[in-house]
């Protein structure tokens, strides 16, 4: 059975090094469009790209112990991502599999950004039977994106407001 999850992460500032509250979110829907599972979080410190990686790491994360907890195993199943972000469906398909063999370098030589969240993705997709990305286009008709960008705006809420309460 192929299982479905819709991601989403964002921040306010968007500047590394400046402090920026961010916050991700997650749905994992069934064939059948039932919600089985929502989450998300949120960080400081942060940047969008980041917080789009860690929607897409936690949503396998929860799907997987879902699926290995009531449907057989994860490798049983597979995994359908659905994020609004080119920078992950179009790096994933694109540009991983050489960044793996250059070392998690980029064609420049260059080091790859966000290379300790690209590795836990990677490590995390062959634990499913088969896993894809679907990029879908944020802020329009799909219902299941703009409800993980509440949860990621909700989040990103959170952070703000733990920045507050720390001073």
């Amino acid at each position: 059975m192929e299982f479905i999850i819709y991601t989403d992460g964002g921040c306010s500032g968007n500047k590394r090094g400046a402090n920026c509250p961010g916050g991700y979110g997650y749905i994992i829907i069934d064939a059948g469009n039932n919600i089985l599972r929502r989450g998300g979080g949120y960080r400081i410190n942060v940047t969008n790209n980041q917080m789009e990686l860690m929607a897409v790491i936690q949503g396998m994360r929860a799907l997987k112990k879902l699926l290995d907890r009531e449907y057989g195993g994860a490798k049983n199943h597979s995994c359908l991502i659905r994020p609004d972000s080119k920078y992950i469906s179009d790096n994933y398909e694109e540009y991983l599999p050489t960044w793996k063999r250059n070392g998690w370098r980029k064609s420049n030589r260059k080091p790859v950004l966000n290379v300790a969240l690209w590795k836990k993705l990677d490590a995390l997709t062959p634990e499913f039977k088969a896993f894809k990305f679907s990029w879908v286009k944020g802020h329009a008709r799909s219902k299941f994106n703009n409800m993980a960008d509440g949860i990621a705006q909700n989040k990103i809420k959170e952070a703000k407001e733990s920045i507050i309460n720390s001073v």
